[in-house]
């Protein structure tokens, strides 16, 4: 499977958690913790929940169309 680099769409966020459209790789909501967060993406299909973080040294995943 061919590596995602999504460095641009997460540059922004360091802190709580970030979901990502898999389709297009943009940031559609923002939220300080995943109970938060779950309730802003409500309804949302093809999402992919990211914590944020300073480093994302070692953080492996896929995205699945």
């Amino acid at each position: 499977m061919k590596a995602i680099d999504l460095r641009s769409a997460l540059k922004s966020y360091s802190t709580g958690w970030v979901a990502i459209n898999k389709k297009n790789r943009k940031v559609v909501a923002h939220a300080e913790s995943l109970e938060l967060l779950s309730e802003k993406i409500k309804g949302l299909k093809n999402i992919l929940l990211v914590p944020a973080s300073k480093n994302y040294f070692g953080f492996i995943t896929s995205l699945r169309a």
